[in-house]
């Protein structure tokens, strides 16, 4: 397998991860929104940052990885236009980009750990039910 198709088989795997987590999330807005109120979605999604920080400031360590790569590339990758073919640089830095990014969805929406806000959306559809 070369350089690029690795590099492409992240990619995809990253997209695909970044996709489903993505939506598990606006999933989890969405029934937050249709049967409790903004309120209630606001505070459940606050106690569980507040329960959970570690996964937030890992969440968010990914996020500074993601733009750390992003401006390395294209800083390194214009200096590099003038000596050599900046693709080379450009793939890896991205593909550390695209991958931090994917790690961060995952992180930020507990979508490896998804038992907490589905729990939630079914509490939340057994409150509006008791009304």
């Amino acid at each position: 397998m070369t350089g690029n198709e690795i590099f492409g088989v992240v990619g995809i795997i990253s997209g695909t991860v970044i996709l489903v987590s993505t939506l598990g999330f606006v999933y989890f807005m969405l029934s937050s929104y249709r049967y409790g109120s903004r309120e209630e979605a606001n505070r459940f999604f606050g106690t569980y940052m507040f329960n959970n920080p570690k996964r937030y400031i890992l969440a968010f360590l990914f996020l500074v990885i993601t733009g750390s790569s992003l401006a390395i590339g294209f800083i390194s990758a214009f200096v590099a236009s003038f000596f050599i073919n900046p693709i080379s640089i450009w793939e890896f830095l991205s593909d550390v980009a695209i991958l931090s990014l994917a790690c961060f969805f995952v992180t930020f929406t507990s979508i490896d750990h998804p038992k907490s806000f589905l729990r939630y959306v079914a509490f939340l559809k057994t409150k509006k039910k008791k009304k």
